[in-house]
């Protein structure tokens, strides 16, 4: 049976194509690379955007079960998040980023230093009585005998002495801070972690993630999202050559209760924090996966998927037509309207 598939109408304009992941050293082995240009089109800056990447390296250990991620960027980045997801690409100049996502963050690094002050204060005049006549010390001068005391009486005047304090201050490392990655991956329980200690003006990161878990992770594509881009940075495989057409299809048969797959189409719109997705056409159940959550649905024009991440930038989706599902594809979220994805 003729699987029914459904195709984008448009890709993101910000995909770069590069060559495929070079060949592994041993088995499981792999890595992905790829340069980027510096451009400052589309910019609402008026110049190069600071978080533009001047080059990504991922590469995969399989014996050590160790991923590693580096960056170079054109300039000293922002400490605004960066997100990598790895994924599978198709073989028509998409990427599937489902595989695993690397949260990239940064925070102050926190030093302690010793702050020493000294400072004048004035000490006031002091009064003593003695019983005896004998010079108190240094900076006492007599005033006589106090008849009503009973006391010899002296004065000390008052005078500016200093002294110095010390106190332990603490305060964000003014030369360097931390980068943490963070490795979201399914099936794995809680958040594989590195950080890396940076300067300020640095312009590459690189961080090692290694765990048992690991085994077997396989991508062939990544997407890089930096802030101030809409698009992502991509390095995905070149698009595989265009097949030989099908030969024509046999006649149709007659069947009131066939369903036409022709006429499906989806459409996907960001409303606030929900996606609305637009169906037409005709079939049984729609699937849909929005990051790594994913639901089954009876088919309907009209489906609302509430309380979705701002991040979410596309809505993958396949259909049901009573006896098979249509191939997984992504559908672009649009901020106000969408281009139609429809199946052949």
């Amino acid at each position: 049976m003729h699987r029914p598939r459904l195709v984008p109408a448009a890709l993101a304009a910000a995909v770069l194509l590069v060559s495929a992941p070079a060949a592994s050293a041993f088995p499981g082995d792999w890595s992905l690379g790829g340069s980027f240009e510096r451009t400052t089109a589309p910019s609402f800056q008026g110049g190069f955007v600071p978080d533009d990447v001047d080059r990504v390296d991922v590469a995969f250990d399989n014996r050590a079960k160790a991923l590693t991620v580096a960056l170079r960027f054109f300039g000293a980045p922002t400490r605004g998040e960066v997100l990598l997801e790895l994924g599978r690409a198709p073989g028509d100049g998409s990427c599937r980023t489902d595989v695993a996502a690397i949260r990239i963050t940064a925070e102050d690094l926190v030093v302690t230093r010793t702050e020493t002050t000294t400072e004048r204060f004035w000490v006031p005049e002091q009064h003593r009585w003695t019983v005896s006549s004998a010079w108190p010390g240094p900076g006492w001068s007599y005033l006589g005998w106090d008849s009503w005391r009973g006391r010899h009486r002296w004065l000390r005047s008052g005078y500016w002495d200093s002294r110095t304090t010390s106190r332990e201050v603490v305060e964000a490392d003014p030369h360097a801070h931390a980068r943490r990655a963070v490795l979201e991956l399914d099936g794995v329980a809680g958040a594989l972690k590195a950080t890396a200690r940076v300067g300020h003006t640095d312009t590459q990161l690189a961080w090692t993630l290694a765990h048992p878990l690991l085994d077997g992770l396989a991508a062939d594509c990544l997407e890089l999202h930096v802030p101030g881009r809409l698009a992502p940075f991509a390095v995905v495989p070149s698009p595989a050559p265009a097949p030989a057409p099908d030969p024509a299809p046999a006649p149709p048969v007659d069947d009131p209760d066939a369903v036409d797959l022709d006429a499906l189409a989806v459409t996907a719109t960001r409303r606030g924090t929900a996606i609305e997705l637009r169906l037409t056409g005709d079939a049984e159940c729609v699937q849909v996966r929005v990051r790594r959550a994913s639901r089954t649905l009876a088919f309907r024009s009209r489906i609302v998927l509430r309380n979705q991440p701002a991040s979410a930038r596309w809505v993958v989706v396949r259909v049901w037509d009573g006896a098979d599902w249509s191939d997984w594809e992504r559908v672009p979220v649009r901020g106000s309207g969408s281009e139609a994805v429809r199946v052949r």
